[in-house]
């Protein structure tokens, strides 16, 4: 580790480049080979389990793409196969899981925002005496004490940030049409003079947030959780018997547990196809394979091969926390060198390396869904492109809430405002907010149904 901390060092600095440069690529490339190559094992004995295990009907829905991945896996393992036509399967495999994320994505939002509808109406078919016993119970004061203490007790300004946006999401919404539109036009002036892409990523954020989002194939791909979505829809939540209600709950628990067991199963899958993609690529610059990277391959026949045990594994644990080590020590330069060292690649023909270096740390990172194709391009947000989108934004919402019944609509407000930046100057603000919002609520039924959100978040802590 000393011997990269000492490289790393020395090319920030510039120093004998040429001769780093080599060096540091005969390193970068064992790193990540082993690396990509132990995280591929895990990532693919973990989807054969899942496999075992997911429904009948998901298996047979998903079957295509399962098939592409035991092939791609084979290419990975054959040196003699033709790993360039894998690499487009791949990238065609990438593009379908996380289309198919998206679909899964935009269904969950619609669920997690008639969610909070259902549970802020827990408390309608409660009697009226028990009701007003319930709230009781709950002292301002001393409720309020314990709240603060949730959100600001941590030290932890992130922690303490998160916290608040949890719990201002769960206020009752008191907020005029024409106010919340204020407030989502004043957030997008603070991207003037900014990167697009991170008004993109925030717009995004919104229009899944308040149900606007519909990705190709939304309305066909899964009927099966179209279907409920349409009858959440179309519900009449005001005029809902408690059968009814209990019933739309349990069915809702259902469909959530269903999307999140196929959800899962897809990370799974993105995990093995980007450690494919990532083994793949180091196979390009890596002649003389080490003997993780031979001893992962035998692993990969076995478990295609359905021969592969968890004894199998006991020799790869604890190596990858090495490997994320030294490449996170190796990546603190990489995009140093790319955008810094044009001239010394471009004489050592480094430059595809380079490119494809930062295309394997970007398949390894957390982000198992980020776009390892797009290129680079940093766009200024003007004035004009800000009132494009708030217009465009107003309209969509516009449209949303005309179809919608009053309490979607402040389900909507109030997913949309916990996405907002705090507007509170000091912890004086934001308890004088929730005791306005909260104990000024003249609701009895979502009064005390929030009230218990709140009371379940503070035992879960």
């Amino acid at each position: 580790m000393k011997n990269i901390k000492k490289l790393v060092q020395d090319i920030h600095k510039g120093k004998d480049l040429r001769i780093n440069l080599e060096v540091y690529r005969d390193m970068a490339v064992g790193a990540y080979h082993d690396y990509a190559a132990i995280e591929l094992v895990f990532s693919a004995y973990l989807l054969m389990e899942e496999l075992d295990e997911i429904r009948p009907e998901y298996e047979k829905k998903e079957e295509q793409i399962i098939q592409k991945i035991r092939e791609a896996i084979r290419t990975v393992i054959d040196e003699d196969s033709d790993r360039e036509a894998a690499m487009d399967s791949i990238r065609q495999m990438r593009e379908e899981i996380t289309g198919k994320m998206d679909l899964f994505t935009a269904y969950t939002d619609r669920m997690i925002c008639y969610e909070y509808v259902l549970n802020r109406m827990e408390k309608k078919y409660t009697p009226a005496k028990e009701l007003d016993k319930i709230l009781a119970e709950y002292r301002e004061d001393e409720f309020m004490q314990k709240l603060m203490l949730y959100m600001f007790a941590s030290g932890d300004q992130a922690a303490i940030t998160e916290n608040i946006r949890t719990v201002i999401g769960q206020m009752p919404v008191r907020i005029t049409k024409s106010k919340f539109y204020e407030r989502l036009a004043e957030t997008l002036t603070l991207y003037r003079d900014g990167d697009k892409s991170s008004l993109d990523s925030f717009l995004y954020m919104v229009k899944t947030s308040a149900m606007l989002y519909e990705p190709n194939d939304y309305q066909h791909k899964y009927p099966e959780f179209m279907q409920f979505i349409e009858k959440m829809d179309r519900c009449d939540y005001n005029d809902l018997a408690e059968e009814e209600y209990n019933q739309i709950v349990l069915e809702l628990e259902e469909k959530a547990k269903d999307i999140h067991e196929i959800t899962d199963f897809y990370y799974t899958m993105q995990r093995v196809v980007n450690g494919m993609y990532a083994v793949l690529i180091c196979h390009k610059y890596d002649e003389g394979y080490s003997a993780v990277v031979r001893d992962s391959l035998e692993v990969l026949q076995a478990i295609l091969d359905k021969k592969a045990t968890d004894e199998m594994l006991v020799p790869f644990e604890g190596k990858i926390e090495r490997y994320v080590e030294q490449t996170s020590y190796l990546e603190s330069v990489l995009f140093e060198i790319r955008s810094s060292y044009q001239k010394e690649l471009e004489e050592l023909s480094y430059v595809t390396l380079l490119n494809d270096l930062v295309t394997v740390a970007n398949l390894l990172s957390g982000s198992l869904f980020i776009d390892v194709e797009a290129e680079s391009k940093e766009e200024i947000v003007d004035n004009s492109y800000v009132a494009k989108v708030t217009e465009e934004l107003t309209d969509e919402l516009d449209a949303k809430f005309a179809t919608t019944t009053k309490p979607v609509k402040r389900a909507i407000m109030g997913m949309v405002l916990e996405k907002l930046p705090m507007i509170f100057k000091n912890s004086e603000e934001v308890e004088k907010y929730i005791r306005s919002n909260l104990f000024g609520c003249t609701d009895k039924v979502e009064k005390a149904a929030v009230l218990d959100i709140l009371s379940n978040l503070m035992k879960e802590e």
